[in-house]
């Protein structure tokens, strides 16, 4: 029998019917002694006796005994934090649960694209002082069809962002780390390795970033990129605020070197209340929640379950992270 650690909850209500969905979705449940983890303690207490670890972090804490770990599944697709040395060295397992969110953040990416493309925050002024601006705001507004948009990171969130799209009748390019040269496919007109990144931002009119935050990626947009930008460009941040250097977006905007921005991650978070971002009419800002959603915890528990019984049967598990790419 393999021991399993449970840390979802410290609702017991809502871990009793997580744990009834997860038993529902297993193949053979009595392989498996489930235990409920509640906080990093009883995590760190458990350690010792667990084959398998459910988390939404791994903190260094829990690897003082892990000599039956097999394998740590983290309940979210942001794992840096959780890729430390002790893991890295370690013979254990990582895998997350990246791409079960694609949907809404895609969908929320759009959000961006049309709250910029279609004026609303002059529609929220036109209903706050009632002046007819029609004229005005029809000016300003822009059809997206031919447009074109950069994704950076093309792996299952970049895939929906361009499935969208195309649906869209926009232009796509996409970067991907393990790309090798420039190709067309199915959702993208050109998909180009991430050292060709200038290629994207050049010809871009909407950058999204959506790639994993390693060591490659931090600070991968500052004000060079910023400067390669079309002046009418706006970027789109759905993955990690590292990945951008905050002060230098905020000079881009300020001196109008690119039109404006829309942000669900910073820097730091929670973002302090005097951040220079919230005084820009030009920047869109939301508290971290593109990738959140009713459900998300019955689709975390569903790709857990598949995996428990690929585990079971010896087969690869889906989301393996490599220690040496850090995604």
């Amino acid at each position: 029998m393999l021991h399993v650690g449970l840390h979802l909850t410290k609702n017991p209500e809502k871990y009793k019917k997580l744990l009834k969905l997860l038993i529902s979705k297993i193949d053979n449940p009595k392989k498996f002694n489930f235990i409920q983890l509640s906080t990093s303690r009883e995590i760190s207490n458990a350690m010792e006796q667990l084959n398998i670890l459910h988390c939404y972090q791994i903190k260094p804490v829990f690897f003082k005994s892990i000599e039956n770990l097999k394998w740590i599944q983290i309940g979210a697709s942001g794992i840096e934090n959780s890729l430390f040395n002790d893991v890295l060295k370690s013979k254990v397992i990582i895998t997350n649960a990246s791409g079960i969110n694609a949907l809404p953040v895609s969908e929320y990416v759009f959000s961006c694209i049309f709250y910029f493309s279609k004026c609303i925050f002059d529609f929220i002024k036109f209903k706050q002082n009632r002046e007819w601006s029609q004229w005005d705001i029809v000016k300003k507004i822009i059809q997206i069809q031919d447009q074109t948009i950069g994704i950076i990171g093309y792996g299952n969130l970049g895939k929906a962002i361009a499935q969208k799209a195309k649906a869209f009748n926009m232009q796509v390019i996409a970067t991907r780390r393990l790309q090798k040269k420039n190709e067309k496919k199915k959702y993208v007109d050109q998909l180009i390795p991430l050292s060709s990144l200038n290629i994207l931002l050049k010809q871009s009119d909407y950058v999204v970033i959506a790639c994993p935050l390693t060591p490659l990626t931090k600070n991968l947009i500052n004000l060079k990129e910023f400067k390669i930008m079309k002046k009418n460009a706006i970027i789109i941040n759905v993955a990690r605020g590292e990945i951008i250097n905050e002060d230098n977006l905020i000079y881009a905007i300020k001196n109008k070197i690119i039109r404006g921005a829309a942000l669900d991650v910073y820097n730091n978070e929670p973002i302090n209340k005097n951040n220079k971002l919230f005084k820009l009419n030009n920047v869109l800002l939301s508290p971290h929640i593109a990738g959140n959603y009713k459900g998300y915890q019955n689709d975390m528990i569903n790709h857990f379950a598949e995996n428990l019984n690929r585990f079971i049967l010896n087969k690869p598990l889906k989301n393996r992270i490599c220690k040496k790419r850090l995604y």
